[in-house]
């Protein structure tokens, strides 16, 4: 048998590759996500680029924000505001009840279990001390990585209309 000359040895495993890598996904960029699967996953994901599909429920007459849910929207289901990162363009504000798929990243907002700050502010406290213990978190949110959920915002980099 013949030897091969290296050139064209290198030459057909770097043109194999080239086939081959565009159809492999990592599991993050295979994986989409609805609102509800964000909300679960949220504290890993935070920050990084994600797929999310949703029904959009309601947005702003000037198209700056829009809301997601899982499907249509009902009294006590968990929604999310989308923004445009950057404002950098608005969204359709005439695609209600339509399905929609974007890439972005999702901030979480965490409930805060000290009460209200402004009524923490009026307070007179004599002691740096019992100021700083004055607000000491329950148990399960001491246990817990960041504490219960309270709100998402989804920043949208691409914006795609499915209906």
């Amino acid at each position: 048998m013949r030897n091969a000359n290296p050139i064209t040895v290198v030459l057909t495993v770097l043109l194999v590759s080239l086939m081959v890598s565009p159809g492999l996904a990592t599991d993050k960029e295979a994986e989409v996500f609805n609102v509800k699967t964000m909300a679960a996953d949220v504290a890993k994901i935070q920050g990084e680029e994600i797929t999310v599909e949703g029904t959009i429920v309601g947005a702003c007459k000037s198209g700056c924000k829009m809301w997601i849910a899982d499907g249509q929207y009902a009294e006590g289901d968990l929604f999310t505001l989308v923004r445009a990162k950057d404002d950098a363009f608005k969204f359709d504000t005439k695609k209600n009840g339509k399905k929609v798929l974007m890439t972005g990243f999702v901030v979480a907002k965490y409930k805060d279990f000290c009460g209200d700050k402004d009524e923490e502010k009026n307070a007179k406290h004599t002691d740096t001390a019992e100021v700083a213990d004055s607000c000491a978190a329950p148990v399960k949110v001491e246990t817990a990585t960041k504490g219960e959920l309270e709100e998402m915002t989804f920043f949208a980099t691409t914006v795609k209309y499915l209906d």
